[in-house]
C-alpha cells in the first residue's frame, strides 16, 4: 500500500475537498504505537461498514501479509468487514477532513497503531458514539 505520513495532505485519489492522511502505513516506516480506547475501535468498526472511495481488489497488510483481513463490525457488530479496499473519511472539530484506509482498523487491533487523537475524536463523533471530547487515546 502507498505510504503517507499522518496529517500530510491527501493525494491518493482526486477529491473535491481538502483532506489529510491518517493510517497509510508501510513496513518501511515507523509509526506511532499505543493503546487506543475501546470507543475508538467501536467507532472504526461502524465506519468501516460504510466505507468511502471503494476500490477494486485489496491491499495486503505489509506487517503480517494478511490480504483483506476480516472481522465483525457495523452498528450491531454482525456485519463481516473485509478491510483493505476502501477508505474512511471523517471531519474533525476544526473542519479538517481525515482520510484513512479501512486497514486502519486492522493496524490498530493487530499492530498497535495509535492514530492521531483528533482523528480518533472525529471517528467517535461520526459514528455517533460520543462527542469525541472524552478520552480517546490512552497513553
Amino acid at each position: 500500500m502507498t505510504y503517507y505520513p499522518d496529517l500530510s495532505p491527501y493525494v491518493y485519489e482526486p477529491s473535491d475537498r481538502d483532506m489529510v492522511n491518517v493510517g497509510w502505513l508501510s513496513g518501511q516506516h515507523e509509526y506511532p504505537k499505543g493503546l487506543v480506547a475501546d470507543v475508538v475501535v467501536a467507532a472504526l468498526k461502524i465506519l468501516c461498514a460504510h466505507p468511502e472511495n471503494q476500490m477494486r481488489g485489496y491491499h495486503q497488510c505489509e506487517f503480517c501479509q494478511a490480504l483483506a483481513p476480516s472481522l465483525l463490525g457495523g452498528e450491531d457488530g454482525t456485519k463481516e468487514l473485509f478491510l483493505g479496499s476502501a477508505e474512511v473519511h471523517v471531519e474533525g472539530a476544526e473542519g479538517v477532513v481525515y482520510a484513512a484506509p479501512t486497514l486502519v482498523l486492522h493496524y490498530v487491533l493487530e499492530h498497535g497503531y495509535c492514530p492521531p487523537e483528533e482523528f480518533c475524536g472525529a471517528a467517535v463523533r461520526k459514528a455517533g458514539l460520543g462527542t469525541g471530547d472524552e478520552l480517546t487515546v490512552l497513553e
